[in-house]
């Protein structure tokens, strides 16, 4: 017979929670609210029928095609990376971010880009790779996270 495992314990359990911790705000800060959220608005990605001649002299795209970036004034941009929060409590960590950019008449911008209202044509959901479990299993923000949490855990 092989060997039979009758029990187990963890020890230093409270060692490896703020180990994983630790891993998960880097991520959260550093690939997803400093680099993913940067890339999905001045990247040239989104598609959208017709030019548009932005408002915004000094937008980084000012004649904006298809695909075009979604930065113009940055107003939705700094609206989610300003608003970064992480939480901690006993038993889990979260991270989030609140777009809630107006445009020039006060309505909520970020919402009519998000989802394609008003004005915007085309949704841009950028948030989806992180709601969706489907989306986040296979982007590249879980294998950062994921390498992560392995280098956190010294293997």
């Amino acid at each position: 017979m092989a060997g039979i495992i009758v029990g187990a314990k963890i020890v230093g359990g409270q060692f490896w929670e703020r180990k994983l911790q630790a891993a998960f705000e880097a991520w959260a800060e550093e690939d997803v609210n400093d680099k993913y959220w940067k890339e999905q608005f001045t990247t040239e990605v989104w598609g959208y029928p017709g030019p548009t001649k932005r408002k915004n002299p000094n937008a980084l795209v000012r004649d904006a095609y298809s695909p075009r970036d979604i930065y113009d004034y940055g107003r939705l941009y700094d609206s989610g990376v300003e608003s970064f929060t992480l939480a901690s409590s006993s038993s889990q960590v979260t991270a989030s971010w609140n777009w809630d950019a107006r445009n020039s008449t006060g309505k909520l911008y970020a919402y009519y880009v998000h989802e394609g209202k008003g004005g915007n044509l085309v949704p841009r959901r950028w948030t989806d790779d992180l709601v969706s479990p489907s989306l986040f299993l296979n982007n590249r923000l879980s294998k950062q996270l994921e390498r992560r949490i392995i280098a956190a855990l010294g293997r």
